[in-house]
Order: structure tokens, then C-alpha cells, then sequence
């Protein structure tokens, strides 16, 4: 016995030695040569499980020479057209464009829908590792269109499918928000038949995009629904650290560095690191980041996603179910107008968060002004009772701070009751909590606090009266 176990031992002894002591398998020295092989296909970039550990970007998602060399005969195409002196009937096409569009819609429609623009993320988001790809959540993207000018809503459309790695784009949902331009109609019925993995959703009634949105997402298949404007153009890259982020945390509501082209001459233009803000009028808007923001949040270095107390709304991701759990939208508001607000407030005080991604790139049309009409007759009264009802939910005794700013209060919000009812269930902090923890810097008006003041003194007086 002592002899065949001697025999065995030194058997296994071999086999090991053979197999790099991997106890069985593919030798070690065939293993090496698979990766070899992977990586010379994949130049240089070797695909490993999540157990190994988190993976650079694929080549599909980073930068050569073939796309460079594309952006800059693009980018001297748009030069070209913007030095052109335009024929009679191209002044008429050019004001026509504006008059619906509020943006340069001729020269949209002269620029390729595959256009590609220079890189414009950091270049240290070159060698950032991430998820892998067949680990990151599958992805839903959604883009609300109403009497878009077609080039527009395309070349959304092909910016994603050209920088999005194929399996990460589960589908893409055009949702027409009941649009009556023809060329909206059979017209891109007839393009979109031949793109791949979209389709269009078309409403039976204008409904606005708040509800267009919610729509969007109960149709959605992907984990995460993504959402786009109309008018936008992704850049390489863009896509993975979004759901890198999400995939960490479920909960997550990831925000692009959003890029601005150039409304007339549709130049890209690199967007700043800027958090989401809003002030007492609950009006959105952006403040540089700070190095008192990044000490605060813990921030290292310039492509470390930050914390936003708000979102601008137009483009983010989320998980879906989350999106659903945590409330949606509030559908007691119309058309648009407030509803980012009211989002960004609900997400960071129910337990979500809100990241903007510096590796993560989305360039979007900054129009003139809004071309298009609400619902309603008067878009201002429709906007007030929307901030209203976001005053009425979620920000305590902090709303008559914003009514006294906006005197908004005799529009009135309609009923609330089942967005308190929410509320209560889900356990949501206070807006106190908010103003101390996300949002620091959004102090209380001095001249509010002035009004207050006096308002007690005088009550003081009659008392002692």
C-alpha cells in the first residue's frame, strides 16, 4: 500500500507541474496562450471575469487614428458650411429651420448622421477599468420627441448605436409625444425600419414629456432605462461608466458630463464639471465644482464621479425597477417644468443618489429658446402649480420660503395627498437633512429672513399691547 501511494503521489506531483499546480484542466502553458491569442485579436485588451477583478475599456470605446482622422474631416465639412454664402433657396431653408426648431436646422441637415466630434473626455478615462461589459446591467434607451427636426432625432439615435458596445444596448424607444410634422410620420416610420434595435412609440394624444417618460419606461426591457433628449451626440465611451456606477449601486441615478453644440453653428464645446443646483424659485442651474465640494465629498482626482443635489433632467440613467420603486414621476404635474426638481429632491432624500460621471460624455442642442407649445394656455401657471406641488411634498417648512420668492402660492397645487402617502411610506428624510448633507450651499434668503424677523417683532408688540 505504502508503494501505490508513493506511485500516486508522485503522479499528481507531475500533473501539477504539467497544469501550473491548477489541480486539473487546461495546461498552464495552453492557458497563456488562449490570453496570447485574445489579446492580439483584441490588441492588446484581455476580457477576464468579474472574479479577476475590473477591466479597461474594450477598443470600440477608445480613441484611434481611423476616428480621429473622421472628426477632423467632419469638423472641417461643419467649418465649411458655416463660411458658405447660402443661395436664395437656402436662406429660406435656413429661416424655415429656426422658425420650428429654434436652432440651425439647415446645417443639421447637411452634416452627416454618423458625424463624429473630437473626444472631449479627460484623457486619464482612457485607462479607467470598469465592470466588465457582459457583467454591466443591459440598457433601455429612451428619447422623447415632439415635431423634432428628423437629422436631429437620427443622429441621436446613430450616436449610440456607433459608441455603445452592441451588448450593452438592449433597445432604443423613440416615444413621439403626438407629433403633427409629416416628416414624422411615414418618413421616419420608413428610417427607423432599417436601424437597428429601435422603435417607435407613438402616443394617441399629446400627453407632455413627463408622462411621454413614464410611458417610455413601462415599455422599457432593458435593466436600466436611459434617457436622452432629441438632439444629442454620444461620445466614444460614453455609456460604460454610467452603468459601472449603477452597477455598484443599484440605487444610483448616473448623469453625463453634458457637452453644449452650438445651437447655429453646431460646434461642440467641452462641458465644465458643474453640480446640479437650484434656487428658492426652484429654478435649475449649475455651479462650478469646487475644491471645497471635493474635500467635502472626498473627491481624489478629476474624473472621480461627485455628488449633484440636483439633475437637470434630460439625461440620466437609472435602474428601472428602482425607478419605479422610488415614485417615478409625480403624474399630478403637466407637460414639463419642475419635475427635475421634484426627482432630485425624492431621490437623494429616500435613499438614492445622484453622480455625475466626468468619464461620460453626451453632447446636447442648447436651442435659442423652446419652440414648442404646451398643453395648457398659459405655460407659466402650468410651471407654477407643477414647483407648487414639489413645494407641497417634499420641502417641509421650507415652502414658504419659495412661496414668498415666488409669490407662486394662488396658483395652487392641486391635491398631494397620495404623493405625501408615498412619502410616509417610503420613510424619506426630511428637507432640513437635504439642505445639510447634499445640498450645503443653498442658504436661506436674507430678505426672507429679514421679513420673518419682522413679522415677529410686530407680533411681539401687539402682545405686549
Amino acid at each position: 500500500m505504502g508503494k501505490k501511494a508513493d506511485a500516486k503521489a508522485k503522479l499528481r506531483s507531475k500533473r501539477q507541474q504539467q497544469t501550473g499546480g491548477n489541480g486539473g484542466g487546461f495546461p498552464f502553458k495552453v492557458v497563456i496562450g488562449v490570453l496570447v491569442a485574445v489579446a492580439a485579436v483584441y490588441g492588446g485588451y484581455v476580457m477576464l471575469d468579474d472574479d479577476f477583478g475590473l477591466v479597461p475599456l474594450t477598443p470600440h470605446s477608445l480613441p484611434n487614428n481611423d476616428k480621429l482622422q473622421l472628426a477632423i474631416r467632419h469638423e472641417q465639412f461643419r467649418k465649411n458650411l458655416n463660411l458658405k454664402k447660402k443661395t436664395p433657396k437656402e436662406v429660406a431653408a435656413y429661416e424655415d429651420g429656426y422658425k420650428k426648431n429654434q436652432f440651425n436646422q439647415w446645417i443639421s441637415d447637411k452634416i452627416s448622421l454618423h458625424r463624429r466630434a473630437y473626444d472631449t473626455r479627460p484623457m486619464e478615462c482612457l485607462s479607467e477599468k470598469y465592470h466588465s461589459n457582459r457583467a454591466l446591467p443591459s440598457t433601455s434607451v429612451i428619447i422623447i420627441f415632439y415635431n423634432e427636426a428628423r437629422s436631429t432625432l437620427l443622429r441621436t439615435v446613430w450616436s449610440v448605436l456607433d459608441r455603445s458596445p452592441k451588448r450593452l444596448i438592449k433597445e432604443i424607444l423613440l416615444v413621439d409625444d403626438f407629433s403633427d410634422m409629416p416628416h414624422l410620420g411615414k418618413p421616419l416610420d420608413e428610417d427607423v425600419a432599417s436601424i437597428p434595435k429601435t422603435r417607435i412609440i407613438r402616443l394617441g394624444e399629446r400627453s407632455g414629456l413627463i408622462r411621454a417618460k413614464v410611458m417610455g419606461a413601462k415599455q422599457a426591457k432593458g435593466d436600466v432605462i436611459l434617457f436622452l433628449d432629441s438632439h444629442c451626440e454620444c461620445n466614444d465611451g460614453w455609456l460604460e461608466p454610467l452603468l459601472d456606477r449603477i452597477k455598484r449601486n443599484r440605487k444610483t441615478v448616473a448623469m453625463p458630463i453634458i457637452d453644449a453644440i452650438d445651437y447655429e453653428t453646431w460646434e461642440h464645446r467641452t462641458g465644465l464639471l458643474e453640480r446640479g443646483v437650484f434656487d428658492w424659485s426652484l429654478t435649475f442651474n449649475w455651479n462650478m465644482l469646487t475644491d471645497e465640494d471635493n474635500e467635502r465629498q472626498g473627491r481624489q482626482r478629476d474624473i472621480d464621479p461627485f455628488m449633484s443635489p440636483a439633475m437637470a433632467g434630460g439625461l440620466f440613467a437609472m435602474d428601472r425597477n428602482y425607478f419605479f420603486e422610488v415614485g417615478a414621476y409625480d403624474m399630478g404635474m403637466e407637460t414639463w417644468g419642475g419635475e427635475n426638481i421634484e426627482m432630485s429632491v425624492r431621490i437623494w432624500t429616500c435613499g438614492g443618489r445622484i453622480e455625475a460621471i466626468p468619464c461620460s460624455h453626451v453632447a446636447h442642442v442648447f436651442r435659442k429658446e423652446t419652440p414648442y407649445k404646451f398643453k395648457t394656455d398659459d405655460p407659466l401657471i402650468t410651471i407654477a402649480k407643477n414647483l407648487n406641488r414639489v413645494a407641497e411634498v417634499w420641502l417641509d417648512d421650507k415652502k414658504d420660503v419659495y412661496y414668498s420668492v415666488t409669490g407662486n402660492k394662488q396658483h395652487g397645487a392641486g391635491d398631494v395627498s397620495e404623493r405625501v402617502e408615498m412619502r410616509n411610506y417610503m420613510g424619506c428624510k426630511s428637507f432640513d437633512w437635504y439642505m445639510k448633507n447634499i445640498f450645503y450651499d443653498l442658504n436661506i434668503p436674507e430678505s426672507y429672513q429679514t421679513s420673518v424677523d419682522d413679522s415677529l417683532e410686530d407680533a411681539d408688540g401687539e402682545q405686549t399691547e
